[in-house]
């Protein structure tokens, strides 16, 4: 048990099952199945690094109970036959094998499901589409009968499989939390009309799945503690309600999430959220209930911590977290806090699924996915390895070089490290990605790699030290985009900027709707300057995760000091400002005392193609390549640290 974390860390029970400590996984989706929905090498890998770093529950994700129809994602785990039951059985028995406990969580989309088959389209409590979705069909009083039965034998199915147990869906907009919802559910049948009626799925549920597992195997459910937005039918109160009726119902403990198909701008972006920032949720469904109460929302060991001590939740949920690290709960058992590899809370993970439909990778973590691939083994010999450039690739590759036992030396031709994760943490609602690169300086130090600052390494410096591996990192430089009057003194460019090495007037014209550009305009903004952005595409910010582009976009339209432009030409710079041709073909002024570029920017490969051919291993990798983003830079400097 962790001194500091004595309550987090300390043991705990889920019904009949004895947990190592409080903390606990949740499902997450990750498309690592097979396409048939078995389990696949990838998703057995992928919770077994997580059961060894610790963890004391791992809720594997979502597994579909009537297989393809109420599937969720491109590539669910399947439940609904026994022929899965096999892969399951070695999935829980690699979890259990590392002294966690392993819970199968089983689901029906409904009218979230994924595709909508010909002749089967979605199914729901009533015709009544989720924000942007399809309208669907309305289960038949059979259909619903059948589905309790499809929940409970998936369950049961589970239970052989060797899992500990099982946690029913019914959260996050899926078929159990529809009909639960005012909002999606308009039946008049015993289905709707009062909140007993809109929980009698869940209740049925409940009681199939006990008559067929038995009495002392643990089931709970997985509860929105409110629903918010325009799409919003069940309150607070209710979910306490509800919950009271599934402890009723034989559940030995409620998971508490919550449900919302809006952004909220007051609360900022994920990137922005506060550890434990929905803990109010659980306290609420904990004075309904005495079974134990599951709490999510951005938890860190500190967080969690206090949530227990004030009894505001018995069980700490962290997902994300344990994506980017999965050795999070061992570290802070042996309070090494400092070399948790830090959550960005940038979404990505979830874009994979919702968005891309492709496997879940990790902005931060490049071996989500991939842990039997990137696992970090001693090198047959120790090698001179030199690492040039100190942004994210650089020092990951120094990192896992390091790790394998190579005498490694990172050059950095600025001041500190950092790279441009010091520039990205300046816009507003950024700076927790100064975390990551306080995270990788430290991990530096703590090796004992050697880092030199403020010098350039040239073909003459690598001839004369003779490295046995090179890995270039060298970033990318600013793009300076041919533009009449871009010489003038008023002319600066974003990283100046945001760097605070640009004075910038009243107001500016920002040069380059980009993400950079963008982030730059609210930087400005919000220090009380009028901005107009400047974009020769149709969209701002196109590279973007779907969820952070939301986000930033709403933010842009809400401000009253920022303008855009879009689809414009651009003329030529002028003491006036910047000269823009419209959409509409009408030539205008751009009033602006200070014009920023961030048009973009382009690979730094003056070092590579200085160097002679010969048998030095060269590998570059990150901006050096091609400018991309923080996973491409983190994914790459796990393979060149492997690779020399």
């Amino acid at each position: 048990m962790s001194a500091q974390f004595p309550r987090l860390l300390g043991p705990s029970r889920l019904g009949n099952l004895e947990l190592r400590n409080r903390l606990v996984m949740p499902a997450m989706c990750t498309n690592f199945a097979n396409e048939d929905g078995t389990v696949s090498q990838r998703l057995i890998d992928y919770h077994e690094a997580r059961a060894r770093g610790g963890v004391g529950l791992i809720i594997v994700e979502a597994s579909t109970i009537d297989s393809p129809l109420a599937n969720g994602v491109k590539r669910h785990v399947y439940v609904d036959d026994d022929r899965f039951i096999p892969g399951l059985s070695a999935l829980a028995e690699t979890i259990r094998r590392h002294g966690a406990g392993a819970a199968l969580q089983i689901v029906h989309a409904g009218a979230a499901a994924y595709v909508s088959l010909p002749g089967k389209p979605l199914v729901g409590p009533s015709a009544v589409a989720r924000p942007g979705g399809a309208v669907p069909r309305e289960l038949t009083l059979a259909e619903i009968e059948e589905t309790v039965r499809h929940f409970a034998r998936a369950a049961r199915r589970a239970q052989k499989a060797g899992f500990d147990g099982v946690e029913i869906h019914c959260a996050h907009g899926y078929l159990v939390s529809e009909f639960l919802s005012s909002y999606f559910n308009r039946r008049t049948d015993r289905y709707g009309g009062g909140l007993e009626n809109r929980a009698r799925l869940m209740v049925e549920i409940l009681q199939a799945t006990r008559e067929l597992v038995g009495p002392d195997y643990p089931i709970w459910i997985r509860l929105n503690g409110a629903e918010f937005g325009s799409a919003a039918g069940l309150t607070q109160d209710e979910a306490r309600q509800v919950a009271a009726m599934a402890e009723a119902a034989g559940a030995c403990a409620i998971n508490v999430s919550l449900s919302s198909f809006e952004m909220n701008l007051k609360a900022g972006p994920p990137t922005a959220q506060v550890p434990g920032n929905l803990i109010f949720l659980a306290e609420s469904i904990k004075k309904a209930v005495q079974v134990p109460v599951m709490s999510m929302g951005r938890h860190d060991p500190a967080s969690g911590e206090a949530a227990l001590e004030k009894g505001q939740a018995d069980l700490i949920v962290m997902g994300r977290r344990l994506i980017a690290d999965p050795e999070l709960p061992n570290k802070a058992a042996s309070g090494r806090l400092d070399e948790i590899r830090p959550c960005l809370g940038c979404m990505t993970c979830l874009d994979c699924i919702t968005a891309w439909h492709v496997p879940v990778y990790c902005a931060v973590n490049g071996a989500v996915g991939r842990e039997r691939e990137f696992q970090v083994q001693a090198a047959d010999r120790p090698r001179k390895v030199f690492v040039v450039g100190g942004g994210p690739a650089g020092m990951e590759a120094a990192r896992v070089a390091r790790l394998r036992g190579h005498e490694v030396s990172l050059f950095e031709r600025a001041s500190a490290l950092g790279g441009q994760l010091r520039l990205a943490s300046r816009p507003p609602y950024k700076a927790v990605i100064r975390n990551l690169a306080d995270y990788q300086q430290a991990q530096l130090h703590k090796l004992g790699v050697k880092v030199i600052l403020g010098q350039a390494v040239g073909p003459e410096m690598i001839a004369a030290e003779r490295p046995e591996g090179l890995i270039l990192a060298a970033g990318a430089r600013p793009i300076r985009p041919e533009i009449p009057g871009q010489e003038r003194a008023e002319v600066v460019l974003a990283s100046d900027v945001l760097a605070g090495k640009a004075p910038v007037g009243e107001r500016a014209a920002v040069i380059g709707g980009d993400l950079v550009g963008c982030e730059t305009a609210e930087f400005l903004a919000k220090e009380g300057r009028k901005v107009t952005v400047i974009e020769l595409l149709d969209q701002l910010a196109r590279k973007l995760n779907p969820r952070q582009r939301d986000h930033l976009l709403a933010r842009l339209a809400a401000d009253e000091n920022i303008e855009v432009f879009t689809g414009v030409r651009r003329e030529r710079i002028t003491a006036e400002g910047l000269v823009i041709t419209t959409r509409e073909g009408q030539e205008r002024t751009v009033a602006a005392e200070t014009i920023v570029i961030a048009v973009g920017s382009q690979a730094d490969t003056s070092l590579a193609e200085a160097l002679p051919g010969g048998p030095l291993k060269v590998v570059s990798i990150g901006d050096c390549l091609e400018p991309r983003d923080i996973a491409s830079a983190m994914r790459e400097g796990i393979q060149a640290g492997l690779a020399v």
